[in-house]
């Protein structure tokens, strides 16, 4: 292979990859047990699957499944002697602890007749929404307790993709620190404008001409930065 075609190729794979994760109509969600931290909720096959991992520290997951359907059939999945589950009725809670050699457990339910699943998803006594994660795009609840409808995963997977884990936080982050930001865009371009000017316009003929089209271009990428992430985040 020429080594001029590698930079294209890592470009298509780079793209191939954002369409993937952008398009991809997957409900399915990944993660990897012994890495990921948190909870990861998705439906498959009609079945609810709930698991919680660790990144191989001690951490200890309690909560309940309430729903005003019926418990058809319940599958633990990786549970030792200490972990507890109990059915009463319409509630299954739960109880489970996980270290550097048990660092993943989970449940499979499947859940029929129900119009909501009500999930507490508790992490060392307390909660911490942003390691629950519900879809193939990580969508974070807004509290726990929180419900399930028929449909939950097809709506999420139907939000546009910049309201999606993690774009969403990212746009976020980058307007909430929105003068940080533009004055780490601007000094960027002003280094990358400068390196220009002592190389390549150089040797141009009209290089003050290319620089000042070089700043106003920087401006006017400023400000539809500015307006993206206002359409993305408002």
């Amino acid at each position: 292979m020429r080594k001029k075609a590698v930079p294209w190729l890592i470009l298509f794979i780079l793209a191939a990859v954002m369409a993937s994760l952008l398009f991809s109509g997957c409900q399915n969600l990944s993660f990897i047990p012994g890495a990921s931290y948190g909870y990861y909720i998705w439906e498959q096959d009609g079945r609810l699957h709930i698991s919680w991992s660790t990144d191989r520290k001690d951490a200890a997951f309690s909560g309940y499944v309430l729903t005003d359907g019926q418990f058809a059939d319940i599958e633990a999945v990786g549970w030792e002697e200490e972990d507890i589950w109990e059915l009463e009725g319409p509630m299954l809670s739960y109880r489970s602890t996980l270290d550097a050699d048990d660092y993943m457990d989970g449940i499979i339910l499947d859940i029929t007749g129900y119009t909501y699943i009500e999930l507490d998803t508790g992490i060392n006594g307390g909660y911490d929404l942003s390691r629950v994660h519900a879809g193939a795009f990580l969508n974070n609840p807004e509290t726990s307790p929180f419900r399930i409808t028929p449909g939950y995963f097809d709506q999420i997977r139907d939000i546009p993709w910049y309201e999606r884990h993690p774009f969403s936080g990212f746009f976020y982050k980058l307007y909430a620190n929105k003068y940080f930001t533009f004055a780490f865009i601007f000094i960027t371009g002003a280094v990358a404008i400068e390196l220009l000017r002592i190389t390549v316009f150089s040797k141009k003929m009209r290089r003050k001409l290319y620089v000042a089209i070089s700043y106003m271009a920087l401006i006017l990428l400023e400000a539809a930065v500015y307006l993206l992430l206002s359409f993305f985040v408002l």
